[in-house]
């Protein structure tokens, strides 16, 4: 049995996809059930009320619907299936998933599986990353009206905005010690806003995260530059990486994001979890 959590706000939502989608799996399963999430954090209260019942719980969304089923499923033996239709389906093109959710849908049909291990931010799970500061700014600060038009270029829009107008200094203690940035990057994952293969030493196989702190401010150049830099694996003084299993921001009132959604203000605790969810790939 397979239930799919859909998002009918999701930027790339198909009525149509998600019937033929249904269509072709009542082939191979005994029942497909189909649950429509209508505010934030329906995806977690769904997953988390029926994933029991199913062999797999697919999230029909992008990353942000996709981590509320996990941290859903997280402690339910139940496999997650992914079917994109978000912005920029970062976890998709992460384990080489079509975008295309009807051919993301085929792999359902004769299904490998991999562990995936998830990081944590306070009390929430993630899969791809948590930022605090800038990115998190940017998060928050989105036309998501605008979003729905145009898509990355909105976050394009707010990012330049919270870049020019976050000025706060972050007190993070690290394994290397305290340090003081104004962002920093906790991934899961290598890629970041899209195709983009940032953190080259983050591994969601491993039980362990790669920090970046940047420690530009109100820079646009100097962010571009770290950007070009962790991109070609160029040394920097504008930011610092490092692989760790937890730190601590200690700062007040500081923005967080998880997987590209807005996750609350600082302080916070971001550790790599010991807990693992098995993907359908």
């Amino acid at each position: 049995m397979i239930a799919i959590i859909a998002n009918p706000k999701a930027r790339r939502f198909s009525i149509n996809k998600l019937m033929q989608i249904k269509k072709m799996l009542n082939l191979s399963f005994k029942k497909v059930d189909i649950y429509y999430t209508n505010k934030s954090y329906d995806g977690f209260t769904i997953a988390n009320n029926i994933s029991s019942n199913y062999e797999i719980v697919c999230s029909y969304g992008g990353d942000g619907t996709l981590n509320e089923v996990i941290n859903g499923i997280v402690d339910k033996e139940v496999k997650l299936g992914i079917l994109p239709c978000g912005t920029s389906d970062v976890f998709a093109l992460e384990l080489g998933i079509s975008r295309d959710a009807i051919e993301a849908a085929k792999r359902l049909l004769n299904p490998k599986y991999i562990d995936v291990h998830l990081g944590r931010l306070n009390n929430r799970y993630f899969v791809l990353m948590a930022g605090v500061g800038i990115d998190a700014a940017a998060v928050l600060d989105v036309n998501h009206r605008l979003k729905e038009y145009s898509g990355k270029i909105s976050y394009i829009l707010s990012g330049i905005k919270s870049v020019m107008k976050f000025d706060k200094q972050i007190s993070v203690q690290t394994p290397l010690g305290e340090k003081t940035c104004y962002s920093l990057i906790a991934s899961n994952a290598k890629k970041y806003g899209g195709n983009f293969s940032v953190f080259n030493k983050a591994n969601y196989l491993e039980k362990n995260l790669y920090i970046c702190l940047f420690y530009s401010k109100k820079n646009l150049l100097g962010i571009v530059k770290s950007l070009i830099g962790l991109l070609l694996n160029i040394d920097s003084k504008l930011y610092e990486c490092f692989i760790a299993n937890e730190i601590f921001v200690k700062t007040d009132s500081i923005p967080i994001q998880v997987d590209g959604d807005f996750a609350n203000f600082t302080p916070a605790h971001i550790s790599a979890s010991k807990k693992c969810i098995k993907v359908i790939i």
